[in-house]
């Protein structure tokens, strides 16, 4: 059975595709699809799954607005958060679902549709309450992880307070901080002791994702502040997070380019990789499949030697613009991200392998990770013709080794 995911965090959550209008019937119809095998990768009958998309994750919409303490909250009166049955009927089959087909199972707290914590926070009696009672919930359905949003919750008290609850109660679970951009937990911002300490297995870079090009691939930007060099903060069991993908939700006649241009640069930065499409709609899955499920792209993503990836450079050919990105493979061997930002003008131009800190007196074997195929071997020069708009070159670039 192919494996290509090696880290936890992975998987599907269903903000981008259902928004608010999430219920019971389309996780568990999203398990079915997670774990289908109808698809193939490389000949082999295959499933997202299989790939290591092992998560599937309830976002906003699971609670019972207005039905609260003092009838504007979703807490009740001991601190409860009140579930929306009619949306959820059976919390625990349902995860006891998942968990059957072999998929962990996400939930999601700090809610922003009907947010109270802002009620909560002029209580602390009552707000330890709402935090202890908020992770017993998603302890008695036995989830697997967590993401804690932060609507009302600017000072982190409740990320932390919830945190504290998991860990006291016995049993891991995989947290995702998703700050709007601040990330890390608290004290919020950067840490001033990176080393052996992180608010979350994974914190979000900035604010929220959506289905716009331009949008996207400015993203891995705000990664560069936890890209250091020699101690970068982002690093297993603590990786920077560019949000849920779009791939699949691109609109217009480029989206395939453009959508495998997404997924390249969340691999080149060891993003984890959240898909946010509806994988249920056979032909939206189709179109991108060999995307989601691209074994070398994915071990880009997976793979540590120190490194996370790295920003490299931003160019222009005429008025044609282009941005570089690379990660370390280990023994030489770099992966190189190069995509063209413009939307009508194909691209052509050679860059100097000592841009990517690459010896040009060294010859490099050249593997395309989209056409998953050698390209023969290179000098001193990487030359690129005719990347498409809004496409890119995605290469492993592996020393020769004298005989």
């Amino acid at each position: 059975m192919l494996k290509c995911l090696t880290y936890t965090g992975t998987g599907w959550r269903s903000w981008n595709c259902y928004h608010g209008d999430v219920n019971e019937a389309l996780i568990r119809a999203t398990v079915d699809a997670v774990t289908s095998r109808k698809r193939q990768v490389d000949g082999r009958p295959t499933s997202l799954l299989d790939c290591g998309y092992d998560h599937v994750g309830v976002d906003d919409g699971w609670q019972e607005c207005n039905a609260g303490l003092g009838g504007n909250t979703f807490h009740g009166p001991d601190g409860r958060p009140i579930l929306n049955t009619t949306k959820f009927p059976d919390l625990k089959g349902m995860v006891a679902y998942g968990h059957k087909a072999g998929v962990r199972m996400g939930w999601y707290d700090t809610n922003c549709m009907c947010c109270d914590e802002y009620h909560i926070n002029q209580n602390e009696t009552y707000a330890q309450l709402a935090y202890k009672a908020d992770i017993q919930m998603l302890r008695n359905a036995d989830f697997d992880s967590v993401k804690q949003d932060n609507c009302g919750d600017d000072s982190g008290k409740g990320f932390v307070a919830r945190t504290h609850y998991i860990n006291v109660s016995g049993r891991a679970l995989l947290i995702e901080d998703s700050d709007q951009g601040h990330g890390l937990g608290s004290p919020r911002g950067l840490p001033s002791d990176p080393d052996g300490w992180c608010g979350a297995n994974f914190f979000r870079a900035e604010g929220d994702i959506g289905p716009d090009f331009d949008g996207i691939v400015n993203r891995p930007m705000d990664l560069v502040q936890y890209q250091h060099p020699t101690k970068p903060i982002s690093r297993p069991g603590c990786w920077a997070y560019l949000d849920m993908m779009e791939v699949g939700n691109l609109p217009g006649p480029n989206a395939y380019n453009e959508s495998r241009t997404h997924f390249g640069l969340w691999c080149i930065n060891s993003s984890p990789l959240v898909i946010g499409m509806d994988v249920t709609d056979s032909a939206k899955l189709d179109a991108v499949w060999d995307i989601l499920t691209n074994k070398e792209a994915i071990a880009v993503n997976q793979a540590w030697h120190g490194h996370p990836g790295r920003f490299v450079w931003r160019g222009s050919v005429g008025n044609t613009h282009y941005s570089l990105f690379a990660k370390a493979l280990g023994n030489g061997a770099q992966a190189a991200l190069l995509y063209n930002a413009d939307s009508s003008s194909n691209l052509d131009l050679e860059l100097p392998l000592k841009l990517l800190d690459l010896n040009p007196l060294t010859t490099y074997k050249v593997r395309d990770v989209w056409g998953k195929q050698d390209l023969g071997e290179i000098q001193g020069n990487w030359t690129i013709e005719q990347l498409n708009p809004h496409d890119s070159r995605f290469v492993i670039f592996s020393p020769k080794m004298a005989l």
